[in-house]
């Protein structure tokens, strides 16, 4: 009686897997693997199970809409057949979803910032005020194009933006240092506010902060300068150390703010006694960058 049983389980199993490959050898991914590498269908059998894996590993990635309602335990993975040394393996790449979240945190890696992913991900020729150029008055077209050609041909010196309009002021020049950044360069964009009230802080508690990192990075933007708490101590020890380093290290530094080089200069000047330290910044400023005046409507 076990001997019949076994020969009737056996033939069982024989008679499945052969339905299986056949329904296998429908599926068109399979067909092409096949068909590329010249490979006769008998193979299916010594790797039924490498086939299998990777159809049901397929089915999954069918309909899928988004990596956040991805069913697998490596999100963003897909399983891919290929073809070596006479043999036939299963290997794990990203799917184009994964692949897109993969660009994306290389590319956030270039990135030394205090903001949020949104801005460091902005996309220079996707904003309205770019793909609209062509409209635009002949000042402001002046203003744009010198951002649009740092892209195509940076330099040592960088840009000194301002306007009234703080937020398309970070946005424009954010999208430039995202084009450097996928150049491959390494890029700071700080919010210079935020950063000396975080940077305070790291002294009174150990921590470790980005003072230095600041300094040496490829291409740096100080967003917002001028509208920080001015002190000494941030004037002097602070901004001051960072823009001699960076113009005595030729590394092209950018700058936003609400306020030109001439009103800058009343904002650094604290108190009577104080226009040579506040002049020694706007010469930094104006030794790293071109002055572009922000209209841009």
């Amino acid at each position: 009686m076990n001997k019949v049983s076994n020969e009737i389980e056996t033939y069982d199993i024989s008679k499945m897997k052969q339905e299986s490959i056949l329904r296998l050898l429908k599926n068109k991914n399979i067909k092409a693997f096949l068909r590329n590498h010249q490979l006769n269908t008998n193979i299916m059998n010594d790797y039924w199970v490498e086939f299998l894996d990777y159809e049901e590993d397929s089915a999954m990635c069918e309909h899928c809409q988004s990596l956040d309602t991805c069913p697998k335990a490596s999100i963003g993975m897909k399983k891919v057949l290929s073809y070596y040394d006479d043999q036939i393996v299963l290997e794990m790449e990203s799917c184009s979803l994964g692949k897109k979240l993969q660009d994306k945190r290389e590319l956030l890696d270039k990135f030394i910032s205090n903001m949020n992913e949104s801005i460091l991900l902005t996309n220079l020729f996707d904003l309205d005020i770019v793909k609209n150029i062509d409209k635009l008055p002949q000042n402001d077209l002046r203003s744009l194009t010198m951002i649009l050609k740092y892209v195509d041909q940076s330099g040592d010196k960088g840009l000194y933006l301002h306007g009234d309009d703080p937020l398309q002021n970070i946005t424009l020049m954010a999208g430039m240092m995202n084009q450097l950044a996928l150049k491959g360069y390494d890029v700071g964009i700080i919010h210079f506010p935020t950063f000396l009230i975080d940077l305070k802080s790291s002294f009174s508690t150990n921590e470790s902060n980005d003072l230095e990192e600041i300094m040496k990075v490829d291409y740096l933007l100080l967003d917002s300068i001028g509208e920080e708490n001015v002190t000494s101590w941030s004037r002097d020890e602070i901004l001051l150390t960072i823009l001699s380093y960076r113009l005595i290290n030729h590394l092209p530094t950018f700058f936003t703010s609400i306020y030109g080089y001439n009103d800058l200069k009343k904002v650094y000047t604290l108190r009577k006694g104080d226009e040579i330290k506040a002049k020694a910044i706007i010469s930094k400023i104006k030794a790293l960058t071109n002055e572009i005046m922000q209209d841009l409507t």
